[in-house]
């Protein structure tokens, strides 16, 4: 079952508390999963800190949506249930990653999320092959759903 624990509680019926402010994403980046939220907001210091305010080096946007083409003939797969991948996604999110080292991002700062856990399995598998032998690229820190 590939559901988080809350979601499970959740469903049971357990009671919480929804947050109705987030402090993690630029406002334009929330705008794209606030919808799925009641009434969330952005907590002050994604409009005042620098880090939420500056430009990222070497983008055209603040984020990039991409559709990535079926990479000989293959695009999406499930191994085994629920064990979602994509070959061409990994490949070009790899490459984004390496292309960010290149341009002097520091590792530590870039983090690489999946909503699957075979793509991440994916992904760590063509980082160990692109990545773990080029000096200044080295693996990325943090792959993850």
């Amino acid at each position: 079952m590939d559901q988080s624990l809350f979601s499970r509680f959740v469903r049971l019926g357990i009671p919480y508390i929804e947050l109705n402010a987030q402090g993690r994403a630029r406002p334009e980046i929330a705008k794209l999963y606030n919808w799925r939220f009641r009434l969330l907001g952005d907590m002050e210091h994604v409009s005042s800190r620098q880090e939420f305010r500056l430009a990222n080096a070497g983008f055209a946007h603040q984020f990039q949506l991409v559709n990535v083409e079926d990479l000989g003939g293959k695009g999406e797969s499930e191994p085994t249930a629920f064990f979602y991948q994509n070959l061409a996604e990994a490949e070009y999110i790899i490459a984004v990653y390496m292309y960010m080292r290149v341009i002097d991002y520091p590792a530590e700062e870039i983090t690489i999320l999946s909503t699957y856990n075979g793509q991440v399995a994916l992904l760590q598998g063509v980082a160990r092959f692109r990545c773990s032998s080029i000096p200044g690229v080295g693996m990325p820190p943090k792959i993850s759903t």
